[in-house]
């Protein structure tokens, strides 16, 4: 178990390494969000109406922003596999596996790393929505919610990882990474409360992790709790999903990895 800590630790350390020299690229990730949480909360301002309908008294941006947190959780982390393809192009990923370093502390490694990236972009977010009047009633909450952010990341890593592992080239893991991303995010009351959904739609966004993350930070951000689902419930949603994708990853990484790129 030390061994694999170590192993985990030492994959984790060389890609917050690549990140730091990768200034552009998250600076590119960061720009689409922060676009969102100032451009559209202010365009879609005008439904505040229909979320004070639902029990919400704050401003629609209010609403908004822990979905904009999400989505910079998303994006972030899922993007983070390609990392993976580059190992494996560029031969990296044949010194690893030729070392006595374990396959699955790989996965994992690279899965802490992506999530922590994307917590940190996520504090970010959470920094301009507070600099342009986002009220925040309790700063204490700030810690449990990075927290979340972290243990979702971990998540949507784990598919990233996974896809990473399997595609044969940049055209199809962006293909898939594009096909599971922006459809998770918007069938999710991200920007519009569950309660006005359609009950099929409603229904399927129950199914939904992002909708589970989404409604613990509002609730953590705002105190408001929407569409009757508890926060122990989240938690427990949550982090079944991240058992669940952590697993995956790390076994379709193990197996796909030996064969020929």
């Amino acid at each position: 178990m030390s061994l694999l800590l170590y192993d985990t630790y030492t994959i984790f350390w060389r890609e917050l390494k690549r990140y730091k020299k990768s200034r552009s690229g998250i600076l590119i990730r960061f720009i689409q969000p922060a676009i969102w949480i100032i451009v559209v909360g202010n365009t879609f301002s005008g439904t505040q109406p229909l979320i004070q309908s639902v029990g919400f008294d704050g401003e629609y941006i209010e609403f908004m922003t822990p979905g904009i947190i999400i989505l910079t959780a998303i994006f972030t982390s899922i993007f983070g596999g390609v990392n993976t393809l580059w190992d494996r192009r560029y031969g990296f990923m044949n010194k690893a596996l030729t070392s006595p370093i374990s396959r699955p502390s790989i996965a994992l490694g690279k899965m802490f790393a992506i999530s922590l990236v994307a917590a940190l972009q996520a504090s970010l977010i959470l920094g301009i929505a507070l600099a342009i009047g986002v009220r925040f009633p309790d700063p204490l909450m700030i810690a449990p919610i990075m927290g979340i952010v972290i243990l979702f990341s971990l998540g949507f890593s784990g598919i990233s990882v996974a896809v990473a592992a399997t595609a044969k080239s940049q055209e199809t893991f962006w293909g898939m990474i594009n096909f599971l991303g922006l459809p998770l995010f918007m069938l999710s009351p991200a920007l519009f409360p569950l309660e006005l959904l359609p009950d099929w739609l409603a229904f399927a966004a129950r199914l939904n992790p992002v909708t589970y993350a989404v409604l613990l930070i509002r609730e953590m951000m705002t105190g408001v709790s929407e569409g009757g689902i508890p926060i122990i419930l989240s938690i427990v949603v949550i982090s079944i999903f991240v058992l669940i994708m952590v697993g995956i990853a790390s076994y379709v990484f193990t197996r796909e990895v030996n064969k020929p790129f």
